[in-house]
This record gives C-alpha cells, structure tokens and sequence, in this order.
C-alpha cells in the first residue's frame, strides 16, 4: 500500500552531488579557510606530539630536552595563533559578508 506512494515521490530540484559547496562565495571561502585552518591545526599537534616523544626518549641528554621543549613551545604557540586565526576569520567574515548563515560553518 506504501510502495505506490514512494514510487511516484518526486524530486523538487536537482539533487547537489556529494562534496560540492553550497551557498554564496563567502560561505565558500570561509569552507576553504576553516579546513585549511584545520589541516594546519593537526600539523601542529603533530608537532607537539613529536616534541613530547622526543622529550619523552631524551635520554637525559640536555641538549635534546631543549630540542624538545623548543619544539613543544613552538607548537604550543602554533595551536594559539590558529585558534585565533579561525576565530579572527569567522568573526570578519560573518560581520562583512552577513550573508553566511551560522550553521553553515
């Protein structure tokens, strides 16, 4: 009794092609910049991951341990500034553009 009803089910408009953008070009550009911003991110706890293996397996050695909190400050300091980019960009580009909705990023 149900199969008739599904069968004649119509599609309003063409259906998007997975992994396309939707939207204007500023939802687009903000798409781009939060997932490059994000591959950065992971680039960064790479780093701070890496650090802390070396500092982990240093051995004693001073020199390596300074390697390493050097590399550990650094990522640190890395993940902040990306946080606040992201913040930064989503922040300007919601007041500017205005017409990127909030569920859209």
């Amino acid at each position: 009794m149900l199969l008739p009803g599904v069968a004649m089910a119509q599609l309003t408009g063409a259906p998007v092609p997975p992994g396309t953008a939707r939207g204007d070009l500023a939802s687009v550009i903000l798409n781009i910049i939060n997932y490059v911003l994000a591959i950065v991110g992971v680039v960064a706890l790479a780093y701070l991951i890496y650090g802390g293996f070396r500092y982990i397996t240093s051995g004693g050695n001073d020199t390596v341990i300074e390697e390493a909190k050097n590399v550990i400050i650094n990522a640190v300091i890395g993940i902040v500034i990306i946080g606040v980019a992201a913040a930064l960009v989503n922040f300007v580009v919601r007041a500017v553009g205005g017409g990127v909705p909030a569920g859209a990023i």
